[in-house]
């Protein structure tokens, strides 16, 4: 009987410390595209024997737009402005402004249903 008392007392604080520590702990949602993804795309296109196929260029284009409404911004070195300027050449291409509008605000939508909060 003198054993229980000491033993359940313990059980029941270890269940407590769990319990707090599983309700402090912050889940925020995990970046579903990441600048090493960015990168991966990036180089397959400038690669690819046709760089003026549309479909990769759309495809890179909602995978920079994900990274960036999910609240990530490129690096601010060498690797982030190169990222940031194929993606300026992969538009300046013929990629109407008003589809890359279009694809944003869908993406803009799945975030918001994953949990993050893009900015407006």
């Amino acid at each position: 009987m003198n054993k229980i008392i000491p033993v359940s007392l313990a059980v029941g604080i270890s269940i407590l410390i769990v319990v707090i520590g599983v309700n402090s702990l912050n889940f925020e949602p995990v970046p579903p595209v990441t600048q090493q993804d960015l990168r991966i795309m990036i180089d397959e296109w400038m690669d690819s024997s046709d760089r003026n196929d549309l479909e990769p260029r759309l495809e890179i284009m909602k995978a920079y737009y994900t990274f960036e409404e999910s609240g990530q911004k490129l690096s601010d070195d060498q690797e982030g402005r190169v990222i940031l300027n194929q993606i300026r050449k992969m538009i300046s291409f013929d990629i109407p402004k008003m589809e890359l509008d279009q694809i944003k605000a869908e993406i803009r939508n799945d975030l918001r249903e994953m949990g993050f909060n893009p900015e407006e």
